[in-house]
C-alpha cells in the first residue's frame, strides 16, 4: 500500500508541476466562456478536450499536448502551440469570425523548418478536390493536373512519399482525405534522394493510432476506343499496424493507329526511296499491377514496411502501310510485340535512436523481369508473296537489386549531418537468340551532407564518391567510371514569400540494359534499330539559379539551368556491312541551356480559380568525331482550373513545341482536353474527361537532321483519340474507423525491363 501511495503522489505532483492555464478573451479583454479546446499530440492524435469556464480559463495537465485547437461560435478557430505557452503567451485573443479572410495557406497552416516546409491542408480546402493528390494544389507553386501530372517550382522530377516511404501517384489518389495530418515539402531533397537525381520531395504524413479500414477506387476510362488508368485499394488498420492491397490497371487499345514514313538512304550501291502511307491499324497496351504490403509504425520509435508486387505488361501492334517507291506500290507491315512479367519484394526500415543519437534507415528492393520481344518488317507483292521478310525474336531475364542505408546525426549548433551508402545492381541474360549473352550495370556510392542555416540563408553541402560499371559478353572489356559527386545548394529567403537559390551538381549515369542491347528491330529493307553494347557511363555538370515569388494572387518560379554532359548518350545513324543502322552513341561534347517559367495566376486570391502556365526554352549543342549539331526546345503548357464546393472544371492545352537531340528532331504533340467533375459528397466525385474535342487525331513525329546519312520522317497518328470521352470516378469509403487515419505505402519501382523498344 505504501508503494502505491507514493506512486500516486508522484504522478499527482508531476501533473500539477506540468499544469498550464490558458485564458481566452475578446479584443476588448473580456473573458470568453464555453470555448471548446481539443489537444493534439505531435502525431496529430486528439488526446484530450476542455471547455473554458466563466473566467475564460482552462487548465492543461497533459504532458503529451503539442498544440490545441480552440473554437467558439462567432469567432475564428485558433491554434495554440505548446511552445507559445512555454514562452508565457497564455492569454489568447479570439478574433470575430467575420474578420477572418480566406487565404490558401495562412501562418497557422504553414511551419518553416531547417530542412523543409510543413503545410496543413484543411478539410474544407480538401473537400473542393476529387482526391488527395489533387488537393496538393493548395501548396504554393505546386501544380497537379487532372491527368496526374505534378510540377513543383518548375520541376517535374518530384518524389512522392507517404510517411517517409516511396509511393506512387495511384496510392496517393486512394488516400482518405480525413487521414491527412500534414504535407512536408523538401525543396532540396534529403541526402538519399540526391544521389537518385530527385529535384524535390513531397512527404504526406498521416494520422496514427487507428482501427478499421477504408477502400477506394479511382477510375478514368474511355470505352471507344478502350483507354484508361484505374486503381482500386483496400486498407485495414489495427492500432499501429496496417495491411493494404492496391491494384492498378492501364489500358490503351486503338484501331485507327497510323504510322507513316518517308525514307531515303543509300546502301551497297542501291538507292532506297520510299513513301509509306499509314493505314488504319490496331495497337494495344495493357499493364496490370498488384501490390500487397504490411507496415508497423511506432512514432518516435521505428517503422517497418514490407511490400510484394506482381505485374503483367503487354504492348504492341501491327502497323499496315501502303508503300510507294519509284513506279512500284505494295503493302508493308511493321510488327512489334513486347511483354514482361515482373515480381518484386521490398523492405524499408527506419529507427529513431533518440535526441542523442539521431536516426537510421535502410531500404532493400529486389525485382525480377521475364521479358519477350518479337519484331518483324514484311513487304508483300501483288500476289501476297513476301519480297522482304526480316524479323528478330528473343527473351530475357533481368534481376535488379536496389539497396541503401542512411544515418542522420541529431541536430546540433552547426545544423544537420547525414551519411548515406547505396548500390544499384542489374543483370540481364538474353536467351533464345543466335548468340545468347548477358549484360550488367552497377552503381555503388556513398555521400555525406551538411545542412545549415544562418539567418535568412540556408545551405545544403553534399560530397560523395560513385563507381559506375557496365559489362557484357559482347565486349572485350568492361567500362568503369569512378568520380566524386558533389552537390551544393544555397538558398536565400529575404522574406517569407521570396526565395533565391543557387545549386550545382556533378553526377554520373550508366546506360540502361535496353540501351546496351544489340538485338535488331527492323524498320525497312536495309534499315535496323538497335542499341549499342559499347556505350560508356557518362558524367554531367549542372548549375542552376532559381527565383520563387509567392503572394495571394500569384505563384511564380523561374529557373535557369546550364548542363554539360561529356559522353552523353544520343541517337545516331551510321552504316554497317549488313544494313543502315539507327543506334545510340556516346558524344564527345553535349551542353544545354534551359529556362523554365511556371506561373499560377489566382484572380480571386485563392485556389478557386487558377490560371497556370509553364514555358520551357532550351538551346542544345552536341558533337562527336563524325559530326556536330545544334538544336533547341520550346514547349508551352497551360491549364485553367475552377474548384468549387461541388464542381471542378479544368481546361488544359499543350502547344506543339519542338526538341532536337542528336540526328533526330522531335516536334511535341499538340493536345487539349476538358474535365468536368461533380461532387455530391466530399469523398465522391463523378464526371467526364473530353480529350481533344473536335480534334482530328493525336499526332507525334520525328525526323532526321540534314547531316544524317538517312533521311527519315516518321509520323504517328492516333485517330481514335478524336472526340474521345472518358468516365471519371473517385470514391473513398470507411468501415469500422475511429477518429484518426493512417496510410503507409511506397513504391520504388525501376521500370527498366531490358526490352528494346524504339
Amino acid at each position: 500500500m505504501v508503494k502505491y501511495f507514493f506512486l500516486c503522489l508522484y504522478l499527482s505532483v508531476s501533473a500539477i508541476g506540468y499544469g498550464k492555464q490558458i485564458k481566452f478573451v475578446t479584443a476588448d479583454n473580456l473573458p470568453l466562456a464555453k470555448v471548446r479546446c481539443i489537444g493534439y499530440s505531435a502525431n496529430n492524435d486528439s488526446i484530450a478536450s476542455w471547455v473554458s469556464n466563466e473566467n475564460g480559463a482552462i487548465d492543461i495537465q497533459s504532458v503529451d499536448t503539442d498544440y490545441i485547437i480552440a473554437s467558439l461560435h462567432g469567432f475564428s478557430d485558433k491554434i495554440i502551440y505548446d511552445r507559445q505557452l512555454d514562452a508565457g503567451n497564455n492569454t489568447i485573443v479570439m478574433a470575430p469570425g467575420v474578420e477572418l479572410k480566406e487565404v490558401v495557406v495562412n501562418p497557422s497552416d504553414m511551419s518553416e523548418f531547417a530542412t523543409h516546409t510543413s503545410y496543413r491542408i484543411s478539410q474544407k480546402d480538401m473537400a473542393r478536390y476529387p482526391t488527395v493528390l489533387q488537393s496538393l494544389n493548395e501548396i504554393p507553386n505546386m501544380t497537379v493536373l487532372s491527368n496526374g501530372a505534378l510540377f513543383f517550382e518548375g520541376n517535374q522530377n518530384v518524389k512522392i512519399l507517404i510517411d517517409g516511404v516511396d509511393a506512387t501517384l495511384q496510392e496517393v489518389k486512394t488516400l482518405s482525405k480525413e487521414d491527412i495530418a500534414n504535407v512536408n515539402v523538401y525543396q532540396t531533397p534529403p541526402l538519399r534522394f540526391i544521389s537518385q537525381g530527385i529535384s524535390s520531395v513531397v512527404d504526406i504524413r498521416l494520422k496514427s493510432r487507428i482501427h478499421g479500414g477504408n477502400g477506394a477506387i479511382d477510375i478514368t476510362q474511355a470505352f471507344q476506343p478502350l483507354k484508361g488508368n484505374n486503381s482500386a485499394a483496400l486498407y485495414y488498420n489495427n492500432r499501429q499496424s496496417r495491411l493494404s492491397f492496391l491494384y492498378n490497371n492501364e489500358n490503351n487499345h486503338y484501331s485507327k493507329y497510323r504510322q507513316s514514313e518517308v525514307l531515303d538512304y543509300n546502301f551497297d550501291g542501291v538507292h532506297y526511296n520510299k513513301v509509306k502511307e499509314g493505314l488504319d491499324s490496331k495497337n494495344h497496351y495493357d499493364d496490370n499491377n498488384f501490390n500487397l504490403s504490411y507496415q508497423v509504425n511506432r512514432p518516435k520509435n521505428f517503422l517497418y514496411n514490407i511490400k510484394s508486387g506482381l505485374s503483367f505488361n503487354r504492348d504492341g501492334g501491327t502497323s499496315n502501310q501502303n508503300v510507294t517507291t519509284g513506279t512500284q506500290s505494295f503493302l508493308a507491315t511493321n510488327h512489334l510485340r513486347t511483354s514482361y512479367t515482373r515480381y518484386n519484394i521490398r523492405n524499408y526500415f527506419e529507427k529513431d535512436l533518440g535526441d542523442r543519437f539521431g536516426s537510421i534507415l535502410a531500404n532493400v528492393n529486389y525485382q525480377h523481369f521475364s521479358t519477350s520481344y518479337n519484331s518483324a518488317y514484311n513487304e508483300l507483292s501483288d500476289d501476297v508473296t513476301a519480297i522482304n521478310n526480316s524479323h528478330s525474336k528473343y527473351k530475357t531475364h533481368l534481376d535488379a537489386v536496389f539497396s541503401e542505408i542512411q544515418y542522420q546525426l541529431p541536430k546540433n549548433k552547426l545544423g544537420y549531418f547525414s551519411i548515406c551508402g547505396y548500390e544499384t545492381y542489374k543483370h540481364s541474360k538474353y536467351v533464345d537468340t543466335s548468340n545468347p549473352f548477358y549484360q550488367t550495370t552497377n552503381i555503388l556510392g556513398g555521400s555525406a551532407q551538411w545542412m545549415g542555416r544562418e539567418g535568412s540563408v540556408r545551405w545544403y553541402l553534399t560530397l560523395g564518391m560513385n563507381w559506375y560499371h557496365t559489362s557484357s559478353t559482347t565486349l572485350s572489356k568492361s567500362h568503369n567510371l569512378c568520380m566524386p559527386a558533389p552537390n551544393v545548394n544555397i538558398n536565400w529567403r529575404p522574406s517569407g514569400n521570396i526565395q533565391l537559390s543557387f545549386d550545382y551538381s556533378y553526377t554520373g549515369s550508366v546506360p540502361s540494359i535496353a540501351q546496351l542491347s544489340e538485338t535488331n528491330q527492323w524498320i525497312d529493307t536495309k534499315l535496323v534499330y538497335h542499341g549499342n553494347s559499347t556505350l560508356k557511363p557518362y558524367r554531367t555538370h549542372s548549375a542552376g539559379v532559381r527565383f520563387v515569388w509567392n503572394n495571394k494572387y500569384l505563384n511564380l518560379a523561374i529557373r535557369n539551368i546550364f548542363e554539360s554532359s561529356p559522353n552523353m548518350i544520343c541517337d545516331m545513324y551510321t552504316t554497317t556491312d549488313e544494313y543502315m543502322l539507327q543506334t545510340l552513341v556516346n558524344l564527345s561534347e553535349y551542353r544545354i541551356w534551359t529556362s523554365q517559367i511556371d506561373m499560377s495566376i489566382k484572380p480571386l486570391g485563392n485556389n478557386k480559380l487558377v490560371f497556370w502556365n509553364r514555358v520551357i526554352l532550351a538551346d542544345l549543342k552536341g558533337k562527336n568525331d563524325e559530326y556536330s549539331w545544334d538544336g533547341y526546345r520550346f514547349q508551352w503548357m497551360t491549364a485553367l482550373t475552377m474548384n468549387l464546393t461541388h464542381w471542378t472544371v479544368e481546361l488544359s492545352y499543350q502547344y506543339p513545341g519542338k526538341t532536337v537531340q542528336g540526328q533526330l528532331q522531335r516536334p511535341r504533340a499538340q493536345c487539349w482536353d476538358a474535365t468536368l467533375l461533380y461532387r455530391p459528397a466530399t469523398n465522391l466525385s463523378v464526371g467526364l474527361v473530353w480529350f481533344m474535342p473536335f480534334g482530328k487525331g493525336f499526332k507525334e513525329s520525328e525526323h532526321t537532321v540534314n547531316s544524317a546519312p538517312v533521311y527519315a520522317d516518321t509520323e504517328y497518328l492516333m485517330r481514335d483519340w478524336s472526340n474521345m470521352l472518358s468516365i471519371k470516378l473517385s470514391y473513398n469509403f470507411n468501415f469500422g474507423r475511429n477518429r484518426n487515419r493512417a496510410r503507409p505505402q511506397y513504391d520504388n519501382i525501376d521500370n527498366d525491363s531490358g526490352i528494346l523498344h524504339k
